[in-house]
């Protein structure tokens, strides 16, 4: 070779190296930045990624994943993330997820499921994740560079492709962390029979195979006005069958039954450390889930499941204009749990992760992360706030008063509930469309003549109230069907009132989901309402509020009040609700107060 060329090749040969140590210098530095942010140990291993691995289903469909693997041989163990969303989406950096868990020494698998992107079939909402889920992780757990103890991973939809699969009991899947999500979905999408209209519209719209225009351009608005619900998809230019099917499917049944197993926690073999937020609807759920486990998981390792519940929305959003949760609020700051749980039940490492109580909760006003062996906490004093008013406590002007003596001869409350012009949602739990949402400020909603408001006098001390929040509710409606949507507000010296906690009962589902009962008109009911759990200090000086309204739209659908199914309908009525709180008929809010 000519001696000339023989350099060039040498010192060519030199600037890859040099460039490929630099790059693996600067990767390791942006690694050791991000773990000491997260105060995780530092990277361990270089990361490599194999892209677009067909892996075998049961019935011949290929599922594509990537696999962020540590670039040194070995065998690991393997945590598995299933998403409808692409894997190589990036406004879910499954990248950085893939290369933070490889970099710790895990192999970390991102599949496309069925019908999705680049894995093979067709796609419909949650009823394959089960068999290809267990597929997955058999598959998983046999390759070459596996330990055998797979463990998975995930928010929401990816959460779901964890809990189906579990019943199924492979032998691999060793420990799970579902986030916002639960066993069931029937009652995350239908609330107590009640569509949760706007998340569900556009969920499916944005996720429709085939759509006639950008979701940026969607007016929104007059979408999820459009009646009867069954045409709202159309009404986009996109009809969506798995939404028409939802639709039509308002009540539990076999339809719904073939994507739940709160019904079969007793096969649920690995623990979950089970993770949600208090502006996240599938809050309620996930402590459900969470109790069963604990009560009936099919194994001691199931038994030791955890709940993790911050202040964060369904998109882990923790900061907002209205409410201050202060800097041990971040979701980010969950990360070195999660990767102890996973060190702990895959790795074996001895780290306490299960130490300290298995309900480990933040108390909003405190800003301040606490724990309990159960859940509600040992040492809640179930208390009485009991509604009263001379009759006129429409609006935040009016003369609603909630207080913990008992109630004499008082005047009832009345307003009309009206599907024509419903009462907006200003915070709450659905993230999609024009909605936010976290705690907000609600002069807005407070200022309506058809939203009873119920408020403390200014606290003398601090109160904690933490769990399960229910309000007893004696009314009567005009309508022969008619919503409660009820609300738990914080009421600041300033006057700012922010939601806390809300619920929308439907009152012909009072006596069962699969039957309904309609109304007799204006004959009075006594309601049980469960508004849901929170863990919120009301401080001194401020006060505790309650709202009745007869709508939380678009949230929730729209009661037509016809008694006719609110689905495939058009027609609305007006109706005249009326609440009683005297001695005979005491309505009240229990709150779950610690006693500290």
């Amino acid at each position: 070779m000519d001696p000339s060329r023989s350099r060039i090749l040498k010192t060519a040969v030199s600037i890859v190296i040099m460039l490929a140590l630099l790059a693996f210098i600067g990767w390791c530095a942006r690694w050791r930045i991000i773990a000491w942010h997260l105060g995780l140990p530092a990277p361990g291993y270089s990361v490599s990624v194999q892209k677009d691995v067909m892996v075998p289903m049961r019935d011949g469909v290929r599922l594509s994943a990537d696999i962020y693997r540590p670039s040194k041989e070995g065998k690991y163990p393997v945590i598995l993330l299933r998403t409808m969303y692409g894997k190589r989406n990036p406004g879910h950096k499954y990248s950085f997820t893939g290369s933070l868990f490889a970099s710790q020494g895990y192999v970390f698998i991102v599949q496309d499921v069925r019908g999705k992107f680049d894995s093979q079939g067709e796609f419909y909402p949650y009823i394959y994740e089960a068999e290809d889920g267990h597929d997955t992780i058999e598959w998983a757990g046999t390759r070459e560079w596996s330990t055998g103890k797979v463990g998975t991973y995930g928010f929401s939809y990816w959460g779901s492709t964890q809990w189906l699969p579990a019943p199924l009991r492979s032998t691999y899947l060793k420990a799970m962390v579902p986030i916002v999500t639960s066993q069931d979905v029937y009652p995350r999408w239908i609330y107590n029979g009640i569509f949760r209209l706007n998340d569900v519209l556009v969920w499916h719209y944005e996720n429709a195979p085939k759509r006639a225009q950008s979701a940026e351009g969607v007016d929104w608005d007059r979408a999820v006005r459009t009646l009867p619900l069954l045409k709202a998809d159309d009404s986009l230019g996109a009809d969506i069958p798995a939404y028409n099917d939802w639709i039509t499917h308002p009540r539990p049944g076999p339809y719904w039954d073939r994507v739940r197993v709160d019904d079969r926690v007793a096969a649920i073999q690995a623990p979950a450390l089970i993770i949600d937020g208090w502006y996240d609807y599938y809050l309620n759920l996930a402590i459900d889930d969470f109790k069963r486990m604990k009560a009936a998981g099919g194994s001691d390792e199931a038994r030791q499941s955890v709940l993790l519940v911050g202040p964060w929305t369904h998109a882990s959003k923790s900061k907002f204009d209205d409410a201050d949760f202060g800097k041990q609020a971040s979701f980010m700051r969950q990360v070195r749990t999660i990767l102890a749980w996973f060190d702990f039940w895959l790795k074996g490492e001895k780290n306490g992760i299960l130490d300290g109580g298995s309900a480990r909760y933040f108390t909003m006003g405190a800003n301040e992360w606490r724990t309990a062996n159960e859940w509600p906490p040992a040492g809640t004093r179930y208390t009485p706030y009991y509604l009263k008013s001379d009759g006129g406590a429409n609006s935040a002007k009016g003369d609603g008063i909630l207080s913990e003596t008992a109630p004499g001869a008082g005047k009832p409350d009345s307003y009309v509930a009206d599907p024509e012009n419903p009462v907006p949602s200003v915070g709450g739990t659905s993230i999609f469309g024009k909605l936010k949402a976290g705690p907000f400020d609600q002069r807005e909603v407070e200022s309506r003549e058809d939203v009873l408001v119920y408020t403390t006098a200014p606290l003398e001390s601090d109160i904690e109230v933490t769990g399960p929040v229910r309000l007893v509710l004696y009314a009567s409606s005009s309508a022969r069907d008619t919503d409660f949507a009820v609300k738990l507000a914080e009421v600041r010296p300033d006057g700012t009132s922010v939601n806390v906690q809300s619920a929308v009962y439907r009152a012909s589902n009072r006596e069962s989901l699969k039957k309904p009962a309609l109304l007799e008109k204006d004959r009075v009911y006594r309601f049980e309402i469960n508004a849901g759990n929170t863990s919120m200090l009301f401080k001194k000086g401020h006060r505790i509020r309650l709202q009745i309204a007869g709508s939380n739209f678009p949230e929730y659908g729209r009661n037509l009040q016809t008694g006719e199914d609110n689905g495939t309908t058009v027609q609305t009525e007006k109706a005249r609700q009326t609440v009683f709180h005297d001695r005979a008929r005491p309505s009240h809010l229990v709150l779950p107060v610690m006693r500290r």
